[in-house]
């Protein structure tokens, strides 16, 4: 019997519209990036993809031609040089030799030889070679390879950018052979500088791909792991109440499944919201999903439930109204990522338990920081920052004029001391001034959203406040 947790188990139509969206990608010859929160299934997707390929055939044409998923682990490399990264990607074709000899017999021992003759040697160069002679291998069979790279955060975030050049660099050379497929909890620009990815961001973040709460029958499938493996079932109510109060998010619903299934004696449907909002499982996933958030998401997240709650219906109604005018592109933004829904005349958050978790969020972020001219004031969210030093303007007015992008000491320097004195400023009296304003911004100093250190550097800014999971 094959165990629900194999990946010959995962149903054929799963996650069937986000594999129509990858498919559009592959016919067009193009990369993209699968972007989920935490606890979304991104890594369960991409793994279906590599080791099921023919999932993805049938949403093709049948003229499509040989394609080969190829997943590349990016978890734990052994290091974050050219040769050893080169080397990586070779061992995952060796390793996808059954996958290869089903397009094409011959390929898989080639790749074999390619990748043992270069296994033990740490010459960039010859890594390199080897990995475009395996890549003219794929060309010449008319094989579209697709380097499916999970985790990519991470990796993005240290890899020197030799390392990221190169991967560019492949692209370019063997276009008509070879895409990305990319794994990533957020948008690549929180990861790293866009300036220092050049065309690799824009093959990063041409194509997007959200995973949000899934499909009923997805979701009813999740449920059928749990039941399963713990040797319980539910009936069709009981089943449809844990889509409900999760939303059908994977890390919730399997989550909360496996609360029910462990319940010795079965409480009332009424009583789970509360029950679950207590559960520690439950309580880290959500708190997992709210580290994925931006401060501006974080705070349009907390209005909105607030004015939900609202009990007189014409009072809920007008406040409902304002903010989904107030917030508009923010909640946009948060439906892309499946946490908001909108209906015809308002906005509720996806799922019930996440609807609560964010009413009881403690340390809330304020919303975006911006400066309103007219005012000559600096806001975050609805709060004027009325405690800056001239210093802390100067700084918040520079990273606000170059949002996003590494500012280095000396630009800092620049903007923030005046001409007769910056000879002499020194390192540590920016990072002291740097402390200061994060004490007026930040909702955690210790832990930056709004204003985050880049290692060796400087500092770049996120009017939003970065996603800090």
């Amino acid at each position: 019997m094959t165990s629900k947790r194999s990946w010959q188990a995962y149903p054929a139509t799963y996650r069937a519209v986000a594999m129509k969206t990858i498919a559009g990608w592959l016919q067009a010859g193009e990369s993209g990036s699968v972007i989920g929160l935490p606890g979304a299934g991104k890594s369960n997707l991409l793994g279906l993809l590599s080791r099921r390929p023919e999932v993805m055939r049938q949403y093709l044409p049948a003229d499509f031609g040989h394609l080969a998923l190829i997943h590349v682990d990016l978890n734990n490399l052994p290091g974050n040089n050219l040769s050893t990264f080169f080397r990586v990607i070779l061992r995952s074709l060796d390793e996808a030799r059954e996958q290869l000899n089903l397009i094409a017999e011959p390929l898989a021992p080639s790749i074999e030889i390619i990748y043992h003759k270069v296994e033990e040697k740490t010459d960039p160069f010859l890594a390199q070679s080897a990995l475009r002679e395996a890549l003219l291998l794929f060309q010449k069979q008319e094989i579209r390879l697709v380097l499916v790279l999970d985790p990519f955060d991470r990796f993005c975030a240290t890899a020197p950018i030799q390392v990221l050049d190169n991967l560019r660099g492949l692209r370019d050379s063997f276009k008509d052979t070879l895409s990305y497929l990319i794994g990533l909890r957020h948008e690549v620009t929180y990861m790293r500088n866009p300036a220092e990815l050049g065309e690799l961001f824009e093959i990063i973040d041409t194509h997007q791909c959200w995973l949000g709460p899934m499909e009923k029958d997805d979701a009813r499938w999740v449920i059928s792991q749990v039941e399963e493996a713990l040797g319980r079932s539910f009936d069709e109510s009981q089943v449809a109440a844990l889509i409900e109060v999760t939303g059908g998010h994977p890390a919730l619903l399997r989550a909360a499944s496996q609360w029910l299934a462990q319940t010795v004696s079965m409480p009332d449907v009424n009583t789970w919201l509360d029950l679950l909002s207590s559960e520690t499982s439950l309580q880290n996933r959500l708190n997992d999903l709210r580290q994925g958030l931006t401060g501006a998401e974080e705070a349009a997240l907390s209005v909105l439930q607030r004015a939900i709650m609202i009990r007189i219906a014409g009072e809920r109604q007008e406040s409902l109204r304002q903010i989904g005018q107030k917030y508009r592109d923010t909640l946009v933004g948060l439906q892309t990522k499946g946490v908001c829904q909108q209906t015809k005349n308002s906005w509720h958050i996806f799922s019930p338990l996440f609807a609560k978790f964010v009413v009881e969020m403690d340390g809330l972020s304020a919303g975006k920081i911006c400066y309103e001219p007219a005012a000559g004031c600096f806001f975050l969210g609805e709060q004027e920052l009325s405690g800056l030093s001239e210093r802390d303007r100067r700084l918040l007015q520079s990273f606000l004029d170059k949002p996003r992008l590494v500012h280095t000491i000396d630009d800092l320097i620049e903007a923030a001391w005046s001409d007769d004195d910056s000879g002499g400023v020194s390192n540590e009296a920016v990072q002291q001034a740097i402390r200061h304003l994060r004490k007026q911004i930040e909702p955690n100093p210790a832990k930056p959203c709004y204003l985050i250190t880049e290692h060796g550097t400087g500092y770049r800014f996120f009017p939003e406040g970065a996603p800090r999971g």
